[in-house]
């Protein structure tokens, strides 16, 4: 005891060794604040880093799980009465696709991707042709317009509905 008590400075806010708030610390301290500072530096830099690896990963899980990125497709044409285009999903290309569609940002109908569509399966993106979409527009629709169609990617076992564009917007003037 007597070893640490040489070892330890008086506390300052008290002025010698009056009763007080007493703060020890090793009178050798002063050795060590050159090395303390560098190490507390790396451990803390070594956190940074895990801590960023972490949300990297959990980023990149979430994305995985949450967006299917395996559709591919076309919005082909639109018209005053129609919307035509193909949606494959290469991770199952022999599966129709749920699609649905937004005009002018509102949605409009949804419907399978399961129409025939001979050029699909020539150009080789799924084993049969049956990928290919028609809306029909009931009431037809006037002036113009901007179709989005959307492949439904259902995931969490389908507690969880993702949208993912297929193709660009189409923007068309309907007569």
């Amino acid at each position: 005891m007597r070893d640490a008590a040489a070892l330890e400075h008086t506390d300052t806010e008290t002025g010698g060794r009056e009763a007080g708030l007493r703060v020890p610390f090793p009178a050798h301290a002063s050795a060590l604040a050159p090395a303390a500072p560098g190490r507390l530096a790396t451990l803390l830099l070594a956190k940074l880093t895990l801590d960023l690896l972490f949300v990297a990963a959990l980023a990149v899980y979430t994305h995985a799980v949450a967006f299917h990125p395996f559709f591919s497709g076309s919005l082909d044409s639109a018209d005053s009465s129609s919307v035509r285009g193909w949606v494959v999903d290469r991770a199952r290309p022999g599966a129709a696709v749920e699609v649905q569609l937004y005009v002018d940002g509102r949605f409009v109908l949804d419907s399978l991707a399961d129409q025939p569509r001979p050029d699909v399966s020539a150009k080789g993106f799924a084993p049969d042709e049956r990928h290919g979409f028609v809306f029909a527009l009931d009431p037809p629709l006037s002036g113009e317009h901007e179709a989005r169609v959307y492949a439904v990617h259902a995931s969490r076992g389908g507690a969880r509905r993702t949208l993912q564009q297929i193709g660009s917007p189409f923007r068309f003037t309907a007569k």
